[in-house]
């Protein structure tokens, strides 16, 4: 079998192991079962909020392409539209992968060969930065409930304030590595995948200050763009909390989410399970949560790894399977 067919029959599957999780993990939640959504959809003003999070859900992945494009100018200049097929295509692979990492393979399908390993580092960056705003984030709102809510609080003022020394620590450690690649450059060789890749990593090193402030920028919006879905969402379901209590408790919820490794069989789970324990600190309605939560993994993750699913389609039938 040649390797063409091989590559062809690896992106069949790709779409099928896609398919099949959103299918199963949709199907499989009880709650959606005997939730009727579609009297619930048409209740008077619903339909307005649903359509203004399908819009925040392209404008999130929208920003993620401008993102992604903006890393990988220097490495080669792709068209907008082009980058925003890498991002949905990134989320097809990603969907069945740990952590999503198959994101990152998705979207250097889209770069030239030989430019996939500085793919790689550009992507990573990206993460990166994603991670040190949902850090920044995650402290914001534990800060804010120390402040706030120290009457909901049931563990010793000691060890509170040690997990908030440390939690800026970490954020100081990130921040300072973000802006001095070059400097952490022999670290990075001590990576497996990274050791013969000084090249790259100097030349990625070279990202001005101005420009990776511009993709913390950029993060920080898409993290906007989420966290007001997720409010909406949470508003639409009766979730009685004001906007400090949803700051609190949200944050928390992708802090902790982003910081538990997980595969992405059981996310949705631990998704929902966070959501439960931190919003519902705040409220009692612990199905209007849980739908929430279910909700937005649909939104975000579900819809456009289908969309994603046409551009790989697309490139399998021109026959430009998903390269090496």
């Amino acid at each position: 079998m040649n390797r063409k067919i091989l590559k062809i029959l690896f992106s069949i599957t790709v779409l099928i192991l896609s398919y099949g999780f959103i299918t199963y993990k949709i199907t499989h939640f009880n709650e959606l079962k005997s939730f009727d959504i579609e009297p619930f959809i048409y209740k008077t003003g619903n339909l307005y909020y649903f359509s203004i999070i399908i819009l925040l859900m392209f404008m999130n992945w929208n920003v993620e392409a401008l993102k992604w494009q903006k890393l990988v100018r220097k490495i080669q200049d792709i068209p907008y539209l082009k980058a925003l097929k890498a991002v949905f295509a990134g989320i097809t692979f990603g969907i069945f992968t740990p952590n999503r990492i198959g994101e990152i393979g998705g979207r250097i399908y889209f770069l030239d060969k030989g430019k996939r390993t500085y793919g790689v580092l550009a992507t990573s960056i990206g993460s990166y930065a994603q991670f040190i705003v949902t850090i920044a984030m995650g402290i914001l709102g534990f800060t804010l409930f120390l402040l706030l809510y120290p009457e909901l609080i049931h563990i010793h003022s000691f060890f509170n304030q040690l997990t908030a020394i440390l939690l800026f620590l970490l954020l100081g450690i990130l921040v300072w590595s973000f802006y001095n690649i070059k400097r952490i450059k022999p670290v990075l060789l001590k990576l497996p995948y990274l050791k013969n890749k000084s090249g790259q990593i100097e030349y990625l090193s070279y990202e001005s200050t101005k420009s990776l402030s511009f993709i913390i920028l950029l993060s920080a919006l898409r993290y906007i763009v989420f966290f007001t879905q997720y409010y909406i969402l949470l508003k639409l379901f009766e979730v009685d909390i004001n906007l400090t209590q949803a700051i609190v408790s949200i944050t928390l919820t992708y802090l902790f989410l982003t910081l538990i490794p997980t595969t992405t069989l059981v996310e949705l789970g631990i998704r929902g399970s966070l959501a439960i324990f931190f919003i519902g600190i705040f409220s009692e309605n612990t199905l209007g949560i849980v739908l929430a939560s279910i909700f937005i993994w649909i939104v975000n993750i579900a819809i456009p790894a289908v969309l994603g699913s046409f551009f790989i389609l697309k490139n399998i039938k021109t026959n430009k399977p998903i390269p090496n």
